[in-house]
């Protein structure tokens, strides 16, 4: 069994090893990419030992995965628990960051990180998707960006995210974490949201 390695584990290896499966089961995604142009410690640190971390989360209900292409090494629960729930702003500037994502990868093919401004994310947000009207709350966009940072699905760029010009780099874990059948899903139920309102809209125009 690959349990057995721990055995010929250093106690400092066994530390990473307990540190990094905790920290895979909270921000389930994993980038090769570090950031500063070099391999990931913790990335290089699973893939040397993947069916060790596959056997030993499978104990807790875990499923271990890597996708080589995009560089990202990500975990699921078979029991369909922890399971991150995001709110209507995070799930919109999510779907637009991957189709941003999509968008740049078709002009320039063998690209996988993107870079973008959040003044383009939410150009397309409101002028595109219709998804809101105006650009919310900045405090909201804040929340949102953090927790898309907090689970490696963006790396900024700059200090932070209340400027418009402010820069971030979209993940290929983007690709993982909305598939193509839950993208138009989405733009679908944003559509006839979308449209909902703008009977209700009418209707009250109307009644006046």
């Amino acid at each position: 069994m690959s349990l057995a390695q721990f055995d010929e584990m250093t106690e400092r290896e066994e530390n990473d090893f307990s540190r990094i499966c905790n920290l895979l089961m909270a921000v389930t995604y994993l980038p090769r990419d570090s950031g500063d142009g070099r391999i990931s410690r913790e990335y290089r640190f699973v893939e040397s030992r993947m069916e060790l971390f596959d056997e030993y989360l499978g104990l807790c209900g875990w499923r271990i995965y890597k996708e080589p292409q995009y560089g990202i090494i990500y975990v699921r629960n078979t029991e369909g628990y922890n399971r991150l729930a995001l709110n209507k702003l995070s799930t919109v500037m999510l779907l637009t960051m991957r189709i941003i994502f999509e968008e740049r990868r078709a002009q320039a093919s063998g690209i996988y990180e993107v870079c973008a401004t959040v003044g383009e994310l939410f150009g397309k947000i409101v002028n595109e998707l219709s998804a809101y009207p105006k650009k919310p709350p900045q405090k909201d966009i804040k929340e949102s960006f953090a927790v898309l940072e907090n689970h490696n699905l963006i790396r900024r760029l700059d200090d932070g995210f209340d400027d418009m010009e402010n820069r971030f780099i979209i993940l290929p874990s983007v690709l993982i974490a909305v598939s193509n059948d839950k993208c138009r899903s989405v733009c679908e139920a944003l559509k006839s949201e979308t449209e909902g309102e703008r009977n209700e809209e009418a209707d009250e125009i109307a009644a006046y």
